[in-house]
């Protein structure tokens, strides 16, 4: 945005949409102070919830299971992929508790 786009694709706002257009609005009015903390509080969501597992398909495993665990669709991803087993479930679980958004 600060570079003159209007906007991005991120997985994440599924997630915590209030922290994007948080970052978005910080963008759109050049407040890089707050736009730092929020790129921060993104990265901080990213590395919890992407990183979970050994494969390149992390990413969307956990993107997918942290919208099973908050209640906004089921955790059932399309072939070849499969969904989180109770341990990655787990970790996710607590991953969106440690970033306050799940209790």
């Amino acid at each position: 945005v600060l570079m003159g786009a209007d906007g991005g694709v991120n997985g994440g706002a599924n997630v915590h949409p209030r922290l994007y257009v948080d970052l978005y609005e910080a963008a759109a009015a050049r407040d890089v102070t707050r736009l730092l903390e929020l790129q921060a509080r993104v990265l901080e969501l990213s590395r919890g919830l992407y990183t979970v597992g050994r494969h390149a398909s992390a990413i969307i495993k956990g993107l997918k299971c942290a919208l099973s665990l908050l209640g906004i669709c089921e955790g059932a991803l399309a072939e070849p992929f499969h969904c989180f087993k109770a341990p990655e479930r787990h970790i996710i679980a607590e991953r969106l508790r440690e970033l306050g958004l799940l209790r």
